[in-house]
């Protein structure tokens, strides 16, 4: 699946500068791509690991897991500090397949998955993380479910920690005076996330979309 934030062009220059990946990440792209599974692609996977290893995370969290890429690509850095990677998922078979392609790439005693809703899975999580991957935003079922992932995530944060959120340009649609539900909830998000008075933000043109958020430290 691919989102023309910027033109495909940039995007496949992009990629094509990129390192060969290992196997196991290698073979989920090319999977992904032959089956239209929903993936956040090398350039912003490198971005991910980036972030993580710079920002030394050791206790993570990613909201939403999917096929596991960009799971994969956290731990890369997370594993390496010895750290843990917590996921809430709630289908079963993307379950599956994200545990999957984490052990083939050698993450799995770094990882753990828990089944459920987002929602009610997060309101029952007492431990607090270096950075909190939000991938859900596109997935919600109407506009104050984004507020609501916003107002959860945040007491999760460390202070210094990162939040980093997939997908607040949704194809660019967050440009429309008058969207759709979840799309006039991406942009509330957007605009909570650039006043909030415990973060210092930026949004970058990345893909689809892509906040980076720091809590402050006091």
């Amino acid at each position: 699946m691919r989102d023309e934030i910027t033109s495909i062009a940039i995007e496949d220059y992009l990629t094509g500068l990129m390192p060969e990946r290992p196997e196991a990440f290698a073979t989920l792209e090319r999977n992904a791509h032959e089956h239209g599974w929903p993936l956040v692609g090398p350039v912003q996977g490198q971005f991910l690991y980036l972030l993580a290893k710079s920002s030394g995370a050791r206790d993570a969290l990613e909201i939403g897991t999917a096929t596991g890429y960009a799971a994969m690509w956290l731990l890369k850095a997370i594993a390496a500090n010895g750290g843990m990677l917590e996921a809430i998922e709630r289908r079963p078979d993307r379950i599956a397949l994200a545990q999957s392609s984490i052990a083939s790439a050698g993450f799995s005693a770094h990882f753990r998955v828990y089944q459920g809703e987002w929602f009610s899975q997060l309101s029952l999580l007492t431990n607090t993380y270096d950075l909190i991957f939000l991938d859900i935003l596109r997935n919600l079922t109407n506009e104050v479910d984004s507020l609501r992932a916003l107002d959860l995530c945040v007491p999760l944060i460390r202070p210094g920690g990162l939040l980093i959120v997939d997908n607040v340009l949704c194809s660019g649609l967050v440009l429309e005076d008058d969207p759709a539900p979840i799309v006039r909830g991406i942009q509330q998000f957007n605009r909570a996330i650039m006043r909030h008075p415990e973060f210092e933000s930026v949004i970058l043109p990345v893909r689809d979309g892509v906040a980076l958020c720091r809590k402050r430290d006091s």
